[in-house]
């Protein structure tokens, strides 16, 4: 099993994505509000505020999408999300990383 967490940037994309993960197959997900340090350093700390052109494309809110999902479906879920977003074109999109998860708890079988 592993851990997916996929960075959204884009949140305008969230409702494709998660109507093409229910096709191919996706169980369930947690859709956290988030948002990135760049923000957070930018227009928060008064002494960072010179930084603001420089994470002037960093979005005031993000979405950490958080999947448990067979080790199988990795490849099924990065297609979607570059077919979803075209992530893999253009940075700032979105980001997917996947964690090995050693044990579940909690969870149904």
């Amino acid at each position: 099993m592993k851990l997916i967490i996929i960075f959204l940037n884009k949140i305008e994309y969230l409702d494709d994505l998660l109507s093409a993960f229910l096709e191919i197959g996706v169980p369930g997900a947690t859709i956290l509000d988030s948002v990135g340090m760049g923000h957070i350093v930018s227009h928060d700390i008064p002494i960072f505020a010179g930084l603001r052109d420089f994470f002037s494309g960093s979005s005031p809110t993000n979405k950490t999408i958080l999947m448990v999902i067979k080790k199988d479906m990795i490849t099924k879920i990065d297609e979607v999300l570059k077919d979803v977003t075209g992530y893999h074109k253009e940075t700032g999109i979105a980001k997917m990383i996947s964690v090995p998860i050693d044990g579940l708890f909690g969870f149904e079988k």
